[in-house]
């Protein structure tokens, strides 16, 4: 391992991955960066060997960018990492708004050459997780798995339909799987449980961070990440009943989890989604 200040975060995508680098931003001498790489072209190299030195290089250039000029690339809104890239739906119903650009954001406090630098990519970074994990400290954000499918039913994001573009361009397996399951449902479980099975392959469970801890310690879970998030006490509320989400259909997502077998069952039991089931019921 080189810089261990340089940290990889990943996670399920709507697990609240964004929320924690929004937390992490608000540590001293911290930065974390929502989706700020190009990972079409991370996923276009011929040797993918060297996929870790694709990633330590720009760890390094928006380390430099960050010290020399306050700035670096991110998906943000209105120059800053928000709690949430989605919004409510646009005119009160149906699919949520997005609310994330790419552009760049400002840092306006004080950095030190030790800054820890966290980058996130959920999809990428999980499809390449072993490769990461070897030369960066990496940290990977779970959920409940109801509410991820949920959240998914709701964003006009590919796992809408069951896709992680991001992840197939690196897996051609999972793409392959992916693309012979007919059923909308059927392949966002599969997909669900394919993130899970990689950090339960390659992450130990100290790395891997419930977004019900995040919520209920207001921050403070994440001095796993990084030690100064120890003095985090955030007031934070669940989204895991979200009133957003379509009553119907959370009710018979949960119901095809809950008949399926998966990953996402070797970390959340089968009694916390009956427990959502009932509590939205």
């Amino acid at each position: 391992m080189n810089n261990p200040s340089n940290i990889v975060v990943t996670g399920i995508p709507r697990s609240g991955t964004t929320l924690v680098c929004h937390l992490l931003n608000k540590l001293p001498n911290t930065v974390a960066l929502h989706e700020p790489m190009d990972v079409r072209r991370l996923a276009a190299a011929t040797d993918r060997s060297r996929v870790a030195d694709e990633v330590e290089r720009f760890f390094d250039a928006t380390r430099a960018s960050l010290l020399l000029g306050g700035t670096a690339p991110s998906k943000q809104v209105d120059g800053v990492v928000p709690d949430n890239p989605v919004g409510g739906p646009a005119g009160g119903v149906g699919v949520r708004a997005k609310r994330v650009s790419k552009g760049r954001i400002v840092v306006d406090k004080a950095l030190a050459d030790d800054l820890t630098l966290c980058i996130k990519h959920p999809a990428a970074f999980t499809a390449v997780l072993h490769q990461l994990t070897p030369r960066f400290p990496a940290f990977a954000v779970v959920r409940n798995p109801a509410a991820v499918l949920a959240s998914w039913s709701s964003v006009p994001f590919p796992v809408r339909k069951g896709h992680a573009p991001a992840a197939e361009r690196f897996d051609a397996r999972l793409a392959a799987e992916l693309a012979s399951i007919t059923d909308c449902v059927d392949r966002q479980v599969h997909l669900l449980s394919w993130f899970y099975a990689r950090y339960d392959a390659v992450l130990p469970r100290d790395r891997v961070i419930h977004y019900e801890d995040v919520v209920s310690t207001g921050g403070r879970v994440l001095e796993r990440v990084v030690p100064q998030a120890a003095w985090l006490d955030e007031k934070l509320e669940s989204k895991n009943k979200n009133p957003l989400y379509d009553h119907a259909t959370f009710q018979s997502l949960g119901r095809r989890l809950l008949a399926s077998d998966g990953a996402f069952w070797r970390f959340y039991s089968r009694a916390s989604v009956e427990e959502l089931l009932a509590c939205d019921a």
